[in-house]
């Protein structure tokens, strides 16, 4: 495992990470996948729990058809988000004669997909799936007990902690200012929670496919 020089390198990953982000197309499929079966998981209605864990037939039909939608839901959500904040950076960059590195919105999409994975433990807390924390927390040790409470401060966190990665990923890849990156810190924060909520209604209408499909729970 890759030692950490800072305790930034424990929230934000470390800069060698960042540094090894490279314009390759390919890596960043499976970052698809990760994004969308995240954001599928994590979302309020299951489509996993109603669909799929309980049928009596049919399964592999909804195992593929769940697949190519958790697929189709991590591009969107990877490239709506990522690809404008890319290209805002890229213009702030050409206006103030800046370096930025080449094929950014590839690097800073994948920052953004495989960012994913350090937040994926609280799956355990928020997927309808996971833990039953009342009955959970009313029979556990201590120790559980703070292992939850860290899930969810953890879960609370990523508002924070995943644009500190993704600025982390501008730091390193390229020269903006401090300014200028104040102007980007803004924009992500404003449009990560805009776009949120457009892929919350996507994942609403895959779950209502669902149900037209296989007959709603």
């Amino acid at each position: 495992m890759e030692q950490l020089k800072s305790g930034w390198d424990l929230f934000l990953l470390p800069r060698a990470w960042h540094k090894r982000l490279n314009a390759s197309f390919v890596s960043l499929v499976p970052g698809f996948m990760l994004v969308g079966l995240f954001d599928v998981l994590s979302h309020s209605r299951s489509i996993l729990n109603d669909y799929i864990l309980n049928a009596g037939s049919g399964i592999f039909g909804r195992i593929l058809l769940f697949i190519v939608a958790f697929v189709i839901i991590g591009f969107l959500d990877v490239f709506c988000f990522a690809w404008p904040i890319a290209d805002l950076c890229r213009y702030i960059a050409r206006r103030s004669n800046k370096f930025i590195i080449q094929g950014f919105n590839i690097i800073f999409m994948k920052s953004y997909a495989y960012s994913h994975l350090i937040f994926y433990p609280v799956l355990l807390i928020v997927n309808p799936t996971g833990l039953e924390l009342e009955r959970l927390i009313q029979g556990t040790n201590k120790v559980t007990q703070i292992v939850i409470i860290t899930l969810y401060v953890w879960a609370l966190m990523q508002i924070f902690i995943q644009p500190g990665i993704l600025l982390r990923t501008i730091t390193i890849k390229s020269k903006l200012d401090f300014s200028e990156k104040l102007v980007v810190a803004l924009a992500i924060f404003i449009w990560m929670n805009l776009e949120g909520e457009a892929i919350r209604y996507v994942i609403d209408l895959a779950y209502n496919m669902f149900g037209l499909l296989y007959g709603f729970s």
